[in-house]
């Protein structure tokens, strides 16, 4: 295995309580001293692949837009999700076109921790495993991927679902959970393409749920519906 790069960033995000309002409902909304936040939330460790770093560096520019109000910065931060997100589309053949339509209209709480998990890119899946760049099973990246905007999940995969506000496909956001039994992952917002943590021997990835599952999967939004 390869030494794992360890890189520091910082970004702040509202400290969020299910069901409460906190950060602004799109990405595009301008910053206000009762919106700017009070957690600060570190990323200390990267997955193997290189996409990883390029969401960290979204996430050091969020903080930036954040911290100035600058709208050029604001304006690079979605030029890098939306790279990021063509380039998740190129691994699963989606459409880019679509994946960064989706991943644009989600508010920016989905946003961010969509860039969270993508940092973790390259992680090897561990059993019980909740650590950044050394290793996540399932629910333990997705509990991670939020508590990083201050939001706290069940640990186990089926009482994650159990606590969160159901949606369906129409009202999913990419970052909002998606569960099969025995399985959670993240919901990329296009048809049943995930980031996950899938099992020994793999690492997290870009992917997307079987047919079989699919009819089976059950969608929720950690934030409220």
């Amino acid at each position: 295995m390869t030494l794992r790069r360890s890189f520091h960033i910082s970004i702040l995000a509202t400290a969020l309580a299910v069901g409460a309002a906190s950060l602004p409902t799109t990405v595009q909304a301008a910053p206000s001293a009762t919106m700017r936040p009070a957690l600060r939330v570190s990323v200390t460790a990267l997955g193997d692949d290189p996409l990883g770093a390029t969401a960290a560096k979204a996430l050091e520019v969020w903080n930036e837009y954040r911290l100035s109000g600058d709208r050029k910065v604001l304006a690079e931060f979605e030029g890098i999700r939306n790279s990021i997100a063509a380039e998740a589309a190129r691994r699963v053949e989606a459409d880019p076109a679509r994946m960064q339509a989706a991943w644009d209209a989600a508010d920016t709480t989905h946003q961010l921790v969509l860039m969270a998990a993508f940092t973790q890119l390259g992680t090897p899946y561990r059993n019980r495993g909740r650590s950044a760049g050394e290793g996540f099973d399932c629910s333990g990246l997705t509990s991670w991927a939020w508590a990083q905007v201050g939001v706290q999940l069940e640990r186990v995969s089926r009482d994650q679902i159990r606590t969160v506000t159901p949606v369906d496909r129409t009202t999913a956001q990419p970052g909002d959970l998606i569960y099969y039994p025995g399985h959670v992952s993240l919901y990329l917002g296009v048809d049943d393409f995930i980031i996950h943590s899938p099992f020994t021997g793999r690492d997290v990835e870009v992917s997307h749920i079987s047919k079989r599952h699919s009819r089976s999967a059950k969608l929720g939004n950690p934030v409220g519906g």
